[in-house]
């Protein structure tokens, strides 16, 4: 009975090893599902949601909102409102990880979990780290990447997690005192680091 968040750097092998403990543990595995919910919850779509997270829209939203009521920018634009407001989605997923974390018996991947649920009783908290070398080559075996760009949209994606993470996280987001236990992929398997991950939380948890 635990609550398991692993963070990352994209193609670091998060999410195979969330689904990998998810059998193992036989825990529910949560990645895309909470995205879906998060998007309902705030009113927009789902391609919305992304390019906020990726920074595109930060400052359109942060300029537009402080115009316009939220009223009245959902009666102009409907349903999906095509901003989105930090405050308001730090509220959102706030809510939605404390309502999986209540739930118990669950792996969540990514969107600085970790942060939201810090001190939370029975939460565990993993970081994944992996040189750009082992994640390029983690982009083109398993993610289907294309070899002349993987590099550039690795860094990409690192810009636009590194935005995410201080908007919502602070300065400190990565604090190393934050986890439980930090894993080197590059020393590793994926199925090892799984592994390590539930006799992890097997130990922190008798020593409670």
């Amino acid at each position: 009975m635990a609550v398991i968040t692993i963070s990352r750097k994209y193609a670091s092998g998060g999410r195979k090893i969330g689904k990998l403990l998810s059998r193992r543990l036989n825990y529910d595995y949560v990645d895309k599902y909470y995205f879906q919910m998060l998007a309902e919850k705030l009113h927009v779509s789902e391609g919305t949601l992304e390019s906020f997270e990726r920074g595109r829209h930060y400052w359109i939203s942060n300029a537009f909102t402080k115009l316009f009521s939220k009223n009245y920018i959902e009666r102009i634009v409907g349903y999906d409102r095509t901003v989105v407001e930090e405050s308001e989605y730090q509220d959102a997923l706030r809510s939605l990880f404390i309502g999986l974390a209540e739930k118990d018996n669950v792996v969540i991947v990514g969107r600085a979990a970790h942060f939201f649920l810090q001190g939370m009783q029975n939460c565990y908290h993993f970081l994944l780290v992996a040189s750009m070398d082992w994640r390029r080559k983690y982009a083109l075996k398993t993610l289907g990447a294309l070899s002349y760009k993987v590099e550039r949209i690795l860094e990409e994606r690192d810009i636009s997690h590194a935005w995410f993470l201080r908007t919502i996280c602070g300065e400190h987001h990565d604090d190393p005192h934050s986890f439980h236990l930090t894993l080197n992929m590059d020393l590793i398997s994926t199925d090892k680091a799984a592994e390590l991950v539930a006799d992890s939380v097997s130990y922190f948890k008798g020593t409670a």
